[in-house]
């Protein structure tokens, strides 16, 4: 149950809901930089906690300043300058870290980064450097020799079939031929699975069962199921794949999770939807002080009664600057697989061809009424809602909805925000700035590029994600990954930004391309605007919380193609040491 929204009552529930509450009643005030106690200078005997000197620091990356060094105390920003400057901040117990011309950025903060499920991934089979069907499937044969004849066999969702030699994804039969007995699932990305004949008999799907609302069972020419399943076909499987971990493995794989995105550079981050008890285990954590990346939590909604349950759990951004509550997430399509498009497909995932699929277009039981009473619902109380688009028809369609729900409630100041925007029309986008809607973009083309081209055609392939058109329709962004659909990689994501290469390459929809700065600024004060937190995140400044990054490399001035090769040297959160590199 989770303990913040639960009736249960425990010894220890009550004390998390009382630290919780009284975190609220301060995140609900307007945020005021040196308003709390952690934003007090320290004692000038005791002297910063930590100063970087002799470096490069990118206090800001549109409008800042350049400085050479950056004081950190009581989790704040002491102070930036010269090191000469500002060594004076230095006491007896201060570290100080020599640079030696190392670049400081602020803390990268990923918009949109699924932390707890890629937790999940953690043991399951890596088939990201797999390169053929072969290679796939001789990593699930190694696996399934090293399990009990009929467990579960699963691989992590973190990777794409686009950088195959075949360039799609292994069927059933393939998958038989290592697995005859342990069923054997393949998740790719958040909308797409395989699996093999054990899996499917598990969960009784045959040639006869129909495709369930919002879903697609792939079927070959004389009717048989593939193995591949789509959107909610996926969810065909639910009843009979293996309970998630206990709450303590749950609680030690986030904690290694964090670690990870800590050496990325990554400080924070968006959780789009997450469920009651997956926001139990953050709590948890919260409350033992062990998280080392700040979370601003979703709450998933796929229906009425999930909005009025999360209004009957919590405050508007409830919480303190480590953990918030920011609001509710809503899935209205499919992904790159299942967009909902105004134009059908080029060919349908799974290596089918169809005169007339447009995607998914994914609505609650009661329809575009209910959803419309469910963003009516969500406003009235405060809460921010983050939406998932991909396809054309299906932001058609929301904005559609969000003006009729604005025209009663003034969406600006909840900083409503788009997710993905794969092809926004100019015509949408202006209807979002006048509203106040925000958008947050990933690089999904990095992995998926080849796919979106071969799905879509041409045109809408390239195009995916114009983020040069975003910006100069005047929207504020966030910057993100998507991870674990792409990997978490906010370096590799900047590179793209920049380029528009993928993994494999290719270069798609070029014009498209931002800025270096651009890309910095989307990962920094973009993500922090699009977390009500810019007055004390997303740059290097005094008095802001102290989360900075030191790289190998000055992601400004280095050739756009290298930006995806600097390292991670150091990353600081809440003035906290959490990842040095060996």
């Amino acid at each position: 149950m989770c303990q913040l929204c639960g009736s249960e009552v425990t010894p220890s529930t009550v004390s998390r809901r009382t630290l919780f509450a009284a975190a609220a009643g301060l995140a609900v005030a307007p945020m005021v930089v040196g308003a709390s106690a952690a934003s007090a200078a320290p004692r000038p005997d005791d002297g910063a906690d930590l100063i970087l000197h002799n470096g490069h620091v990118v206090t800001a990356a549109l409008h800042g300043h350049s400085a050479q060094a950056v004081a950190i105390g009581g989790g704040r920003i002491l102070a930036t300058g010269s090191s000469s400057q500002v060594l004076r901040l230095a006491g007896r117990r201060t570290r100080r870290i020599d640079l030696r011309g190392r670049t400081v950025v602020p803390g990268l903060i990923d918009s949109h980064l699924h932390q707890f499920n890629s937790a999940l991934d953690r043991p399951n089979v890596s088939l990201l450097e797999a390169r053929s069907i072969t290679d796939v499937v001789a990593r699930i044969g190694e696996r399934v020799a090293a399990s009990a004849a009929g467990a579960w066999v699963q691989a992590r969702s973190g990777w794409h079939e686009s950088l195959l030699a075949e360039g799609r994804l292994p069927t059933r039969t393939e998958l038989d031929s290592v697995s005859p007995q342990n069923p054997v699932y393949i998740p790719r990305g958040g909308h797409v699975a395989t699996v093999n004949s054990a899996a499917l008999a598990l969960a009784g799907i045959t040639r006869a069962t129909k495709d369930p609302t919002g879903g697609v069972i792939v079927r070959d020419a004389n009717g048989e199921p593939t193995g591949v399943l789509l959107e909610r076909a996926r969810a065909l499987l639910t009843s009979v794949l293996p309970p998630p971990p206990s709450a303590d493995q749950q609680r030690q794989q986030l904690l290694d999770q964090m670690a990870e995105h800590n050496a990325l550079g990554i400080t924070g981050v968006t959780e789009p939807g997450l469920s009651p008890d997956q926001i139990d285990i953050y709590t948890g954590l919260w409350h033992d002080h062990r998280m080392t990346t700040r979370a601003h939590l979703l709450w998933r909604i796929a229906a009425l009664a999930d909005v009025d349950a999360a209004v009957a759990a919590f405050k508007p951004r409830t919480g303190d600057d480590m953990l918030r509550f920011d609001g509710l997430k809503y899935l209205s399509d499919g992904g790159v697989e299942g967009g909902f498009l105004r134009d059908p497909y080029q060919l349908v995932p799974g290596e089918q061809t169809s005169a007339d699929y447009h995607g998914v277009q994914l609505l609650p039981p009661g329809g575009a009424d209910e959803l419309t009473e469910m963003y009516r619902r969500a406003a009235q109380h405060g809460f921010q809602v983050q939406t998932h688009v991909v396809g054309d028809a299906a932001m058609d369609f929301i904005v559609g909805v969000m003006d009729t729900v604005h025209r009663q409630t003034p969406l600006a100041r909840l900083r409503w925000v788009l997710m993905h925007l794969f092809l926004p029309s100019s015509q949408n986008m202006a209807r979002m700035r006048k509203m106040g809607l925000l958008a947050s973009v990933q690089d999904h083309p990095v992995l998926l590029g080849a796919n979106q081209v071969k799905w879509w055609g041409e045109e809408r392939g390239a195009r995916a994600i114009p983020i040069r058109e975003i910006l100069d329709a005047g929207l504020v962004a966030g910057g993100g990954t998507d991870a674990p659909v792409v990997p978490p990689n906010p370096l590799w994501s900047l590179g793209w930004m920049v380029t528009r290469e993928t993994l494999k390459g290719d270069v798609l929809g070029p014009e498209h391309a931002i800025t270096a700065r651009e890309a910095l600024h989307l990962y920094t004060l973009g993500s922090a605007t699009t977390q009500f937190a810019e007055r004390t995140l997303g740059t290097i400044d005094r008095g802001k919380l102290a989360d900075v990054v030191v790289l190998d490399a000055d992601p400004l001035s280095v050739d756009p193609g290298a930006i995806k090769d600097i390292g991670v040297e150091l990353t600081v959160v809440d003035g906290r040491v959490v990842y040095e590199k060996d």
